[in-house]
């Protein structure tokens, strides 16, 4: 399976920024974006699939829009983006 990676291309936020990884388990991460907000999330697993003709395999997918709130949050300061990692299940 691809694991995440380290550093993230995040274009599709309306302007270009990076996330780089900060920590990291099985189940969840967090990243630290070149704006200087960090972004924590449980991990999810996206399966083997063909989209448009092009094969995916198996891999671990940052999180999309919709997973802000419930499976990923978005915090200004280490501190706080540090507790809501460790409060993370």
């Amino acid at each position: 399976m691809e694991k995440l990676k380290e550093i993230i291309d995040l274009r599709g936020i309306g302007y270009p920024v990076k996330a780089t990884l900060v920590k990291r388990t099985k189940r969840k991460a967090i990243y630290v974006r070149s704006d200087g907000y960090y972004e924590i999330f449980k991990i999810k697993v996206s399966p083997a699939e063909t989209v448009f003709g092009k094969s995916y395999p198996e891999r671990e997918v940052y999180p999309c829009n919709e997973d802000f709130g419930f499976s990923a949050w978005c915090c200004a300061s280490e501190e706080g983006a540090l507790k809501r990692y460790k409060n993370l299940v």
